[in-house]
């Protein structure tokens, strides 16, 4: 859940545990002296993101699940916040629910792997910064049952391997399966169409190309990423976040 919102002073970014490196991104940190009062906005994304709130010994976990349309997250002052990214089709079984019942959505959990939230409030607090607490949460988090591999994985490879993102029917016939197989991959892991993913993901890649290089045209960013034209992207973009692409752009 990376918000759109530059990052807070202090913040800690960090790898995801190396035995969970296959379903996790990363793991964020905004500690309680570093937090804000705000609304974060969060644009369209494919993957699931477990977000810990830490204050006063209290602890809110909250499974946020795969966007197509943007999400605003509230913050508050002096709660620390920790963030564990997902990669997409990685969601990770800690509700009773399937990813396509998480879309745009989210809920409320009572544990972690058996622990108490409080308990763990406790833990994570305690250890203070980001390499202590994915220490702490490592464990809790491998006892969880995770996706096996399956048809996602292999059309989710093909797509990271490639600049240009394929139709869903030269996608399927890339992988030499029916376009019925491949729909049906996309909605048990990521809750959406292969279509849809190629709109998050293409948008997802604007963004990208867009923070890496402000200066760069809107033109250049729309054909580094497969949209038709700057039209196009524009389109795309006021649909999947009620807003156009120059409405992201950081001071270069």
């Amino acid at each position: 859940m990376p918000a759109t919102t530059p990052p807070l002073p202090w913040t800690q970014q960090g790898p995801a545990p190396a035995s969970l490196a296959d379903r996790v991104e990363f793991l964020l940190w905004v500690p309680p002296e570093a937090s804000i009062t705000w609304e974060h906005e969060v644009v369209p994304d494919a993957n699931v993101d477990l977000l810990l709130e830490l204050s006063d010994g209290r602890c809110r976990a909250i499974l946020y699940g795969p966007l197509t349309r943007t999400l605003h997250v509230p913050t508050r002052a002096g709660h620390g916040y920790l963030v564990v990214h997902c990669r997409p089709g990685a969601m990770p079984r800690l509700v009773d629910a399937s990813p396509a019942e998480l879309v745009n959505s989210a809920v409320e959990l009572r544990e972690i792997g058996g622990v108490s939230l409080d308990a763990l409030g406790e833990q994570l607090l305690a250890a203070g910064s980001l390499e202590p607490m994915r220490q702490v949460l490592t464990p809790l988090l491998e006892r969880a049952a995770w996706p096996p591999g399956d048809s996602f994985d292999r059309a989710l490879r093909h797509l990271l391997a490639r600049p240009e993102t394929p139709s869903p029917g030269e996608l399927a016939e890339a992988l030499h399966l029916s376009t019925r197989t491949l729909q049906r991959a996309f909605k048990e892991r990521v809750g959406y169409s292969p279509r849809t993913y190629a709109r998050v993901a293409r948008l997802q890649g604007a963004l990208s190309a867009l923070r890496e290089d402000p200066a760069r045209s809107l033109s250049e960013v729309a054909y580094r990423v497969g949209y038709a034209d700057h039209a196009h992207m524009t389109r795309e973009f006021r649909e999947l976040t009620g807003r156009t692409p120059s409405d992201f752009r950081r001071p270069a």
